[in-house]
């Protein structure tokens, strides 16, 4: 009798905590409410967890960070996509916020990579929504869903001047912006470092997977694990950034400036990192060009792209349908045509290939200078006339 009793006890307890856990499982996650017909089960794409909806909040708009039903607690953008309570939390909204993280987002890849590098400063950003993104990809008027584009940067020409148009996506939680903002500031820096000859033969899914890389690496220094979990899981950059990541580690980062600049090979290849290694300085002529580059950091889709003018007229055909470089014309006065950073910086002085404590001889205006680079900066070359004695400092 007494052990009738026990179970009895136990089967009320145990009965006492199951019906609040019942009750709470069938409670949407949208409304608050009882569900007491159909469950749906939503993904919290942020989270990665499933939610249990109702029938009626199943058919509300889903917001465009974490995918749930948005009610009217949410917000709603001009462009129509809606953003969640928990989401419009740490969402940028507005283009000056944008600016100010992009301005923040460039100090901080400056910091951190100032032993090796810095980055283009002559960037103007604005803002872009999802209109502007549809018109993107809809330039016939057709009707197609467009990709999620969260960034894109275009090379262009001011006057005698190269500037970088970046545009990035409001809307986006913090995190998401800087690593948007880090990817773009990146496909820049290749832009400004990188010859045009390698620009030819590197592949577009290694230049992805550097400007991916540098945005890892920024969001490991900030301590934001989600949004190192988000560039791994992505297909972006077709398993590129994971091995530029691993190269990285093997080699160190100056070794992954290098190839990017003068690597022998198109892209990173697994199981053989160590071609991170095999790299040619560049031929004398070689220039730092740019093409137009997008990011949607989502979906790998091709993107249309417009030329970049000035790096189409540094190339003519050679006949076979490949780009050689043209022919410069004599100088007329010294000039830095480009400047190498990495760990053996070089310049292009005059057309010539240049290291310092190198010693060469250019024609300026008809006449033989035999010439010493005393020293190579990253906005200057200071170079000595061995005849006169006289230094002077050619600024890039």
């Amino acid at each position: 009798m007494e052990q009738l009793k026990k179970c009895a006890l136990l089967i009320f307890i145990l009965i006492s905590f199951a019906l609040p856990a019942a009750a709470a499982a069938d409670i949407c996650a949208i409304c608050g409410k009882e569900i007491t017909d159909t469950i749906y089960l939503v993904t919290d794409t942020v989270t990665g967890e499933k939610e249990m909806v109702c029938a009626s909040c199943v058919k509300l708009p889903r917001c465009f960070i974490c995918g749930l039903p948005v009610k009217d607690d949410g917000v709603t953008l001009p462009d129509g996509r809606c953003l969640c309570p928990r989401d419009k939390r740490t969402a940028v909204l507005t283009p000056n916020e944008a600016q100010r993280v992009a301005d923040e987002v460039h100090d901080r890849l400056d910091r951190l990579f100032a032993r090796f590098t810095s980055f283009p400063t002559n960037v103007d950003v604005t803002v872009l929504d999802r209109i502007d993104v549809d018109q993107m990809f809809q330039p016939d008027g057709n009707d197609f869903e467009s990709p999620n584009l969260l960034g894109c940067i275009q090379a262009k020409i001011d006057g005698n001047r190269k500037r970088y148009a970046m545009r990035l996506m409001t809307g986006l939680p913090l995190a998401e912006l800087q690593a948007t903002a880090a990817h773009e500031f990146s496909h820049s820096w290749v832009g400004e470092n990188v010859p045009l000859s390698r620009r030819d033969s590197l592949s577009r899914n290694a230049e992805e997977g550097f400007c991916e890389l540098i945005a890892y690496l920024l969001m490991d220094s900030q301590n934001e694990a989600a949004q190192k979990n988000f560039i791994l899981k992505n297909f972006y950059t077709r398993g590129q950034v994971q091995l530029f990541i691993e190269a990285n580690q093997a080699y160190g980062f100056d070794q992954i400036l290098d190839w990017m600049r003068y690597g022998d090979t198109s892209e990173l290849e697994s199981g053989r990192l160590d071609k991170v290694r095999d790299v040619t300085m560049p031929t004398p002529g070689s220039i730092a060009a740019s093409r137009p580059a997008v990011n949607n950091r989502n979906v790998a889709s091709s993107v249309p792209k417009a030329t970049d003018l000035k790096a189409a007229a540094l190339t003519a055909g050679d006949g076979t349908g490949n780009s050689a470089p043209v022919a410069a014309p004599a100088p007329e006065t010294l000039k830095v045509q480009g400047i190498f950073w990495g760990k053996s910086p070089s310049a292009i002085v005059s057309g010539h290939t240049v290291f310092p404590d190198d010693r060469f001889k250019v024609t300026i205006g008809g006449k033989a200078l035999n010439l010493h680079c005393l020293e190579i900066r990253k906005d200057s070359v200071r170079i000595e006339n061995v005849d006169t004695g006289i230094k002077q400092d050619l600024v890039f």
